[in-house]
């Protein structure tokens, strides 16, 4: 697309808060997105009005009809189209400048050696936690790797980097499970009902959080939630890659719910819980445990 407007035209009120330096850091950056659905294409998009002009976008998914209450790029006229490639125009309509790879297909166990070669900044929020999660861990030895995920009424935002705690004690995973381990763990019913901060934190129903234990229901999702996490995650990488403002790292985070925002510190107690729930004799005993639901209320607080 030919336009008669310039970089500078597009972004000049930039200038009033970043330096003529930083706001060059930030053209020059590139950003790898895997995942372009609700956070990946907000983040895109919000970048992209940053002034970054270096994408990386991964997705193999196709929009559909359920898709319409959240994500960025999905209209009537894009349902049935990669989302990928739907996501790279809207970049494109922003600044025709922008240099936007795009990868359609699927992102596999494969990949997780070399996510950190994909860009300057890695966005890892596919659908696949786990294998998100993997990437997270693989990838910030070497670079800053933004965390991002809402659940309902619910957001999260980290910036991990080799000195943060792993995201598995951060989440309370089983510290150290395998991409294949953590995959089994994390679709086990037992597993999801120590979830429960997803219903008292993050406003799911009770009936909707039963269902989704059983893996009847997907995640609960609105879209304001979605969208304020995704401008935080694209607001840390705009931090790491300027210079401007110190980003908020793991183990520190932000929360972010209908009642207002603040920057919280994942505990030591989560570090302890993640050490224990990879041992067998506490795992075999998680299908009787996740149904007293006084104890799992109990745990909940404990880790907050």
């Amino acid at each position: 697309m030919s336009v008669c407007w310039t970089y500078d035209d597009f972004f000049a009120r930039n200038l009033g808060v970043f330096t003529a330096e930083e706001q060059e850091r930030i053209k020059n950056a590139r950003m790898a997105i895997l995942g372009c659905g609700g956070i990946g294409g907000v983040i895109a998009v919000i970048l992209a009005r940053s002034g970054c002009e270096h994408f990386v976008l991964v997705d193999r998914d196709r929009y559909e009809p359920s898709n319409m209450n959240r994500q960025v790029a999905c209209f009537c006229d894009t349902i049935g189209r990669n989302k990928a490639e739907c996501v790279r125009d809207e970049i494109l309509r922003i600044n025709p400048q922008a240099q936007v790879e795009v990868q359609t297909r699927e992102v596999t166990a494969e990949d997780v050696p070399h996510v950190a070669d994909m860009g300057d900044v890695i966005f890892p929020v596919m659908d696949e936690w786990p294998l998100s999660l993997t990437m997270l861990e693989e990838a910030r030895k070497s670079r800053p790797v933004v965390m991002a995920y809402p659940v309902g009424a619910l957001g999260r935002v980290s910036v991990f980097t080799a000195s943060s705690p792993t995201v598995a004690e951060c989440l309370v995973m089983p510290y150290r499970f395998g991409l294949e381990k953590l995959q089994d763990y994390t679709h086990r019913p037992e597993a999801r009902r120590l979830l429960m901060y997803y219903e008292t934190e993050g406003g799911w129903r009770k009936d909707w959080f039963e269902q989704w234990t059983e893996g009847k229901k997907p995640h609960a999702q609105i879209v304001s939630i979605v969208w304020i996490t995704a401008c935080l995650a694209a607001m840390e990488a705009v931090k790491l890659v300027s210079g401007k403002w110190k980003p908020v790292v793991a183990p520190r985070y932000w929360s972010v719910t209908p009642e207002g925002a603040s920057v919280r510190r994942f505990g030591l107690v989560r570090k302890l819980a993640s050490r224990l729930s990879r041992h067998e004799w506490l795992l075999s005993r998680l299908p009787t445990l996740s149904r007293n639901e006084t104890l799992v209320r109990w745990f909940t607080r404990l880790i907050d």
